[in-house]
């Protein structure tokens, strides 16, 4: 073999011009000689690459696009805003059909400014003090229509609650569907009672005491152990610390470096774990895999050596391998969840991957924070009939107040070394187990048992099955979709204005969260009377869009002509920012992008 190999990397070194092809033959001479310790070493190194180089073809073939392109494509596109009259005909509209929507938009626009004028007042007062809001109101429409949106006002200024309606400042009952970005579970009566009976029983008397342990953390414990099958707890401040102390504590007690994820699945706004669309700061030690995929079992299984922990969000079996869905997103394609047959395909997914991890020593961690609680009062883990070795929750454990909770086993939740005591896992927090929260915590746990919520999802079941039939029939092109008790609309055929879905909705009297139509959620206490309500709401806000002309169509072809129209707007963008580019490098200048092109 040695020799062989000899004769091989010989032959590599040799020049071409060594060689004599006359009639005469000669043995070509080598114009290097490697030694054999050379020849060892060379072998060795590529022996010893080979599997690193596999691994490497594994996880690129795995590996989900939304971790890759987002930092790079970012910069290249520029951002653009058409002017009025250009939105309104965006998708080559017929001047009747323009006439209509310019018409339509003004009649909603002076009904909003009637219906809401303390809500706007207030509203123009913070905006330029409070930057979150900012950055809601940008992801609500797709960018290029950010200008002729921010006419339109979605904001709601709450002052109380009445069941899953809001009471605004303008005295307007709205229907909340919200689901205040997952917290509410129960319903706003039963957060409020929770409330009120933590602040009678523990503010009044100790205030923050931080450091002393509460009584009522015991029965906490208790009832989060029964909830997750799992031994040990630590408590947090939010969904987004519950998950950074997972990975931290995964990493620190299995010694391995990388965190895998899937799809464009969120687990909190910690850059650590979100690659992608948000964080421009390259993530090397964490790994983006596709959603359901065999492929992706393969790269756990050859690299899991070096991978700590696998974080699943069950949210994605509702969009799998698609970025959380948001009215900003809506560029002119159809949304479609894929919900249809989620749960048995995302349980048969998760059997195969919770078999993996056991097999290969990879801890299953659970994202729980946005569906603990309201799939079952197990969680996914009870849903789905599969259990994680790590399992965090958040949102509306606390009963409204802000916490973040990690549940494991004593072996992966140690923070320390006993071996070396040098080695540590710093996971503290100052505000951790304060009493007023566990106090609204052990209140909630004790009344989320109570409800039934095989009798909810059979009432969402219907009720989508029954609002999908009416919405088929009256030939709007809406369906909803719908994952317990988190739902959204689905839009079936390609359109340039189905984010004003939500300004419509927001005229009838309903609160959607600030994500539009992308993702919705109904309160616990939803019942059929409140159902009714909404259905007129939709159904009337459908009536608005189609008596509008937002929902044209040139015919055939239409879709093709939308994407036509898009990719030309993007590519124009996108050339127009690489050009600002190089001229900046060569000293020509180059200012921001331009407002409209």
């Amino acid at each position: 073999m040695l020799t062989m190999l000899t004769t091989s990397l010989n032959l590599l070194t040799t020049g071409g011009d060594q060689f004599n092809f006359s009639s005469e033959v000669k043995i070509a001479q080598p114009v290097l000689t490697l030694s054999s310790e050379v020849i060892i070493l060379t072998f060795l190194v590529l022996l010893t690459s080979s599997p690193k180089i596999y691994k490497s073809i594994l996880t690129i073939q795995a590996t989900h696009y939304a971790s890759i392109a987002p930092p790079y494509v970012s910069t290249l596109l520029g951002s653009f805003a058409h002017e009025h009259e250009e939105c309104l005909k965006a998708d080559g509209a017929t001047e009747g059909i323009v006439k209509r929507r310019r018409e339509a938009f003004e009649t909603l626009l002076n009904k909003l400014k009637i219906l809401f004028p303390k809500s706007s007042e207030i509203y123009d007062e913070i905006d330029e003090k409070f930057s979150d809001i900012r950055f809601f109101d940008v992801k609500k429409v797709f960018f290029p229509f950010r200008e002729m949106a921010k006419k339109l006002s979605v904001c709601v200024v709450a002052e109380k609650t009445d069941g899953p309606y809001l009471i605004d400042s303008d005295g307007h009952r709205i229907l909340d569907v919200s689901g205040s970005y997952g917290v509410n579970v129960i319903g706003y009566e039963g957060f409020k009672s929770i409330g009120n009976r933590a602040h009678d029983e523990v503010l009044k008397d100790m205030g923050p005491v931080l450091g002393p342990i509460h009584p009522e953390l015991r029965g906490v414990l208790k009832q989060l152990v029964e909830v997750s099958g799992l031994p040990e707890i630590s408590l947090h401040m939010s969904g987004t610390e519950a998950v950074m102390c997972a990975t931290r504590l995964a990493r620190f007690n299995t010694k391995k470096k990388f965190v895998a994820s899937f799809g464009s699945a969120y687990h909190g706004w910690y850059d650590a774990v979100q690659p992608g669309v948000g964080n421009e700061r390259p993530v090397p030690d964490i790994i983006v895999l596709n959603d359901m995929s065999d492929a992706s079992l393969r790269v756990l299984k050859a690299r899991a050596n070096e991978i700590a922990c696998v974080m699943v969000n069950p949210l994605q079996a509702f969009t799998p391998n698609q970025p959380p869905p948001s009215d900003g997103t809506l560029i002119g394609k159809v949304r479609d969840s894929g919900v249809a047959n989620a749960r048995e395909d995302f349980r048969a997914w998760l059997q195969k991957l919770r078999k993996v991890c056991s097999d290969y020593k990879i801890v299953l961690v659970f994202d729980e924070v946005y569906t603990g609680f309201r799939l079952a009062p197990g969680g996914a883990q009870e849903y789905f009939g599969v259990h994680a070795d790590m399992v965090c929750y958040g949102k509306s454990v606390a009963g409204g107040m802000p916490v973040g909770v990690v549940c494991s086993t004593p072996e992966l939740m140690r923070r320390f070394d006993p071996d070396h005591p040098l080695r540590l896992c710093y996971v503290v927090g100052t505000f951790s187990a304060h009493p007023s929260i566990v106090t609204c915590m052990n209140r909630f746990l004790n009344e989320v048992k109570k409800i039934d919520f095989q009798a909810k999802h059979d009432l969402y079941d219907i009720w989508v099955g029954n609002m999908n039939k009416d919405l088929q029939e009256l030939g709007y092109p809406v369906r909803l979709a719908h994952f317990a008790s988190v739902w959204l609309f689905q839009y079936t055929s390609p359109g340039r204005y189905h984010w004003l879905m939500q300004y419509y909705l927001r005229s009838r009297m309903v609160n959607l969260a600030w994500v539009g139509t992308g993702r919705l959620s109904f309160s616990l206490d939803f019942d059929a009377i409140h159902l009714a309500a909404l259905r007129e709401s939709i159904l009337g806000a459908c009536e608005d869009m189609d008596a509008g002309g937002w929902w044209w169509t040139s015919g055939e072809g239409h879709g093709a002509t939308i994407k036509k129209q898009v990719n030309k707007e993007i590519l124009r963008s996108v050339a127009i920012s690489i050009g600002r580019k190089v001229g900046g490098v060569m000293g020509f200048g180059g200012g921001s992008s331009a407002k409209s092109i």
